[in-house]
């Protein structure tokens, strides 16, 4: 199976090449300027194997939580390509992709993002399980209610952690696509919620 897997829901953007069981990666670190230079860091990881988009079998996306302009981009990026070489597109949201790492031998972990003025999105897995789907929350709330021994990870936990690709890739591998995917909205861009504020 050959996937492409995309992510830009953080300040770091990812892309990874998941080809005969191994994974290849292309890191972004260029800001939130995803639109610049996802492309672009497709094409390098790609033409380094040889490769096209339409020698893919699927593609796979990070639909959030994150930033919304970041989401858009992974998104439409995924679907677009998906609808050009008529493959599937295989959604996965950013906090299964942080517990990954800490979950693969049943542990259990705690994601965690920082959307800013103690506000954050979060989800609760133990292995393959999710205990707690992923929400909006105040973040000392949640972390209040966690389990002894619980794994924290991610933005708005003392690892900093970001999703990464390679995470997107190894989940997306073992799921159905669709013809598109939607991203994961769990709480209203800023602009959206200023507008109706003064509204």
């Amino acid at each position: 199976m050959k996937l492409l897997a995309l992510e830009t829901t953080d300040r770091i953007a990812s892309v990874a090449l998941l080809m005969d069981g191994k994974v290849f990666n292309e890191t972004i670190d260029s800001g939130h300027r995803h639109a610049e230079t996802l492309l672009l860091a497709v094409e390098r990881l790609l033409a380094g194997h040889g490769l096209e988009p339409r020698d893919m079998d699927a593609f796979a996306v990070d639909i959030g939580p994150g930033s919304f302009t970041g989401v858009r981009i992974g998104v439409t990026t995924a679907n677009a390509f998906g609808f050009a070489n008529d493959k599937p597109v295989i959604a996965v949201n950013s906090l299964e992709a942080l517990a990954l790492p800490f979950v693969r031998d049943g542990g259990l972990c705690a994601a965690v993002i920082d959307a800013r003025n103690g506000n954050g999105y979060a989800a609760l897995y133990r292995g393959e399980n999710c205990l707690i789907e992923p929400c909006a929350c105040v973040l000392d709330e949640f972390l209040k209610e966690l389990p002894e021994g619980c794994i924290l990870t991610g933005t708005a936990a003392e690892d900093g952690a970001m999703p990464r690709a390679e995470s997107v890739a190894i989940i997306a591998r073992r799921r159905e696509g669709r013809s598109a995917v939607s991203p994961l909205y769990l709480r209203q861009a800023q602009a959206e919620r200023l507008w109706r504020e003064r509204g």
